[in-house]
């Protein structure tokens, strides 16, 4: 053998245990919790790692079986006590389970919260964790579990849910600025001239929340049905698209109505 192909061939052999994880071994796996969202796994990352040195076995079939539904359901107290991720991530071998959620609970991200009322409030934790860490939150003020911290605007003026920090002092009021949370477009529909999309962020330009809610407006889905009469007489949207203040209603209706 020539030294060149023997050169080649060590490099071969050197790379083959890559070349085979990265073309058969799927990188990102998504670990579905029944209470906060998903948890990515990436192979990859794992593997790179000089205590694993591309050596599934490290893992599998021990610790991880790798038939993913022969896998028992985890806490994060059987991890800290050393069980499934724990074994490595003890805060010595590899980062603590019990360290910054964030690191593995990256696929939270925002969550859009879906009010009977109001429609959807998005929440980022991004923006959040910033200033806080998750343990500021959470147990205590919001249960990490899915559709469980139901509240209402007046429980949060008094300084419960969002309210313990959006107090005016720590964070803006969750009396304040409705569209801060309260943001988007709505939707009326309307079976004979066409959906109209009342668009909140050209609005809030020019006004306050106030001066539409709740007088005009009662900021309850489903309340605020009213006839084009109604409007050219002054009442709803005709409080101020009265061909004055605004365009009139009685005017070009595809600026509303679109078919």
């Amino acid at each position: 053998m020539t030294r060149r192909l023997m050169i080649l061939a060590i490099l071969l052999l050197v790379a083959l245990p890559s070349v085979l994880y990265a073309r058969w071994i799927k990188d990102k796996v998504y670990l579905q919790t029944e209470s906060v969202g998903k948890v990515e796994f990436s192979h990859y990352t794992h593997l790179e790692m000089e205590s694993i040195g591309k050596n599934c076995p490290t893992c599998h079939n021990g610790i991880f079986h790798i038939v993913t539904k022969k896998n028992p359901v985890f806490t994060m107290a059987d991890m800290e006590a050393g069980k499934a991720c724990g074994v490595c991530h003890n805060g010595k071998q590899a980062f603590s389970v019990a360290g910054d959620c964030t690191t593995c609970h990256t696929a939270a991200g925002e969550i859009a919260i879906q009010t009977e009322n109001v429609g959807k409030v998005v929440f980022s934790h991004d923006v959040h964790i910033d200033s806080f860490g998750c343990n500021e939150c959470h147990p205590d003020i919001f249960k990490a579990q899915n559709n469980s911290n139901h509240t209402t605007m007046k429980a949060m003026a008094d300084g419960t849910s969002c309210g313990a920090c959006h107090d005016g002092n720590t964070a803006f009021s969750a009396e304040g600025d409705c569209a801060t949370c309260h943001a988007g477009d709505i939707e009326y529909a309307n079976a004979d001239a066409g959906n109209v999309i009342f668009p909140h962020d050209a609005h809030i330009e020019a006004f306050g929340c106030d001066e539409c809610h709740p007088d005009l407006f009662k900021p309850l889905k489903g309340a605020s049905k009213m006839t084009m009469e109604a409007m050219e007489k002054g009442e709803s949207c005709g409080a101020c698209h009265d061909g004055s203040s605004a365009f009139g209603v009685a005017e070009d209706c595809e600026s509303c109505h679109k078919m």
